[in-house]
């Protein structure tokens, strides 16, 4: 994979809470480029990250049930910048696994998924342009507390009409969460996640948005 030539491609920048978004690359789980993955068997799938050791990166204090917001920028932190190209046109989805599995096993499930909005003709990458990178996720109440990573991802489908076409870009934060109830969600493993041939991955985005199917298990919701 060539990491040095990229087209308004993406990475997280930062992330926060209420109280204030942390400097830059805190909580992140180091990455490696910009460039996005485009093999379902990458291992790099996983966060985009060859610093994978969870004593690499600190980890951010959440409280269950409330938000969280993550910033992707693409050059740099301003408003000028364009966050992902604007032809990179696709879902964003998060996820979460329990940190003392670092994301191997049955330990992945989705907290959050935003597709095709009709009604505005937007896509979330569009709506994370239109904010500025940001984007605002809830953390679910109905979970167990403890130490988790958080998995982010926009999935760009300008090239997706062909088979390995789509574009991922994960990248992964470590939250420690208090305040949850207790929760048991159905656990995936990263290479189970998506197929190929999914409907939401091998997709002509010309044909329009509105039969758009979002890839990967349901939200956890229980």
């Amino acid at each position: 994979m060539l990491l040095g030539v990229v087209t308004a491609h993406t990475n997280l920048y930062f992330v926060g809470t209420k109280d204030g978004m942390s400097p830059k690359g805190k909580y992140i789980r180091p990455y490696m480029g910009t460039a996005p993955i485009r093999d379902l068997n990458d291992p790099l799938l996983l966060c985009r990250s060859r610093g994978m050791a969870p004593e690499l990166t600190e980890i951010m204090p959440v409280v269950a049930g409330t938000d969280i917001t993550v910033e992707w920028h693409h050059y740099n932190a301003t408003k000028s910048d364009n966050v992902i190209s604007p032809s990179h046109r696709g879902p964003c989805l998060v996820y979460m696994a329990p940190l003392e599995s670092n994301g191997l096993g049955n330990s992945w499930f989705k907290i959050y998924e935003q597709g095709f909005n009709a009604k505005r003709d937007m896509w979330c990458t569009d709506v994370v342009r239109e904010n500025y990178g940001k984007l605002r996720v809830k953390i679910p109440k109905n979970i167990n507390n403890g130490e988790y990573i958080l998995r982010t991802e926009m999935i760009a489908l300008h090239n997706a009409r062909r088979l390995g076409g789509a574009q991922f870009f994960p990248n992964c934060v470590q939250i420690s969460v208090t305040g949850a109830t207790s929760g048991n969600p159905k656990m995936y493993p990263i290479d189970k996640l998506y197929s190929p041939t999914d409907p939401g991955i091998l997709f002509d985005r010309k044909k329009g948005g509105a039969s758009y199917v979002i890839p990967g298990p349901p939200v956890y919701s229980p």
